[in-house]
């Protein structure tokens, strides 16, 4: 507010801001962690994709559908990890839900079973595929007999893929728990 070639009115310079209102901390916490959280849920969906068409003949297979005469891939057959990887897409539409009502109890249960179901059956494919990663990293690429997908060694694929996939869930999990700190009320006394 200045008049027209007259000096400034006093307190419009832009200095009274110290009183104004700031956004609390925990909103722009809560802002900032749940679109990192729908990032790295479309990098779950992402992964489950993967996984789901590894698995497809066995699934199908299950429900005694057969592709052969369509499609000729051969696929090695899914892991009990790999199955047990499938189920944390459970947990996905809990963290949906939590984030958009910021309920700190459901983000805690997707926190939870992403561990459960997401890192876990990682670590036991870890293990399960450290020995066939061993001798592929070791061994002379001729002299050992090496499973390909297309000419890439399919345990090379599967290591990528649990890399990233801990990763992602390690993310997400972190992300699920700022939240969780974000949408507890702080306990302790009201100022008066």
């Amino acid at each position: 507010m200045s008049s027209k070639g007259g000096p400034r009115a006093k307190g419009t310079d832009g200095g009274d801001f110290g009183h104004r209102e700031k956004v609390a901390s925990h909103y722009q916490i809560s802002s900032s962690n749940k679109r990192k959280l729908k990032i790295a849920i479309g990098f779950h969906f992402l992964c489950l994709i993967f996984i789901l068409l590894k698995s497809a003949p066995k699934i199908l297979q299950f429900f005694e559908i057969s592709l052969k005469q369509y499609v000729n891939v051969s696929l090695p057959a899914p892991a009990l990890w790999e199955l047990v990887w499938l189920s944390s897409a459970v947990f996905i539409p809990f963290a949906l839900y939590a984030t958009r009502k910021n309920y700190p109890t459901i983000m805690q249960i997707y926190a939870i079973g992403t561990f459960v179901t997401g890192i876990s059956p990682l670590v036991f494919g870890i293990i399960y595929h450290s020995s066939d990663f061993k001798m592929f990293v070791v061994s002379d690429t001729g002299s050992v007999k090496v499973e390909k997908f297309y000419g890439v060694p399919i345990v090379l694929i599967t290591s990528v893929f649990i890399t990233v996939t801990f990763l992602i869930h390690s993310l997400s999990i972190m992300t699920a728990m700022n939240l969780v700190k974000a949408w507890t009320p702080k306990s302790g006394k009201k100022k008066s």
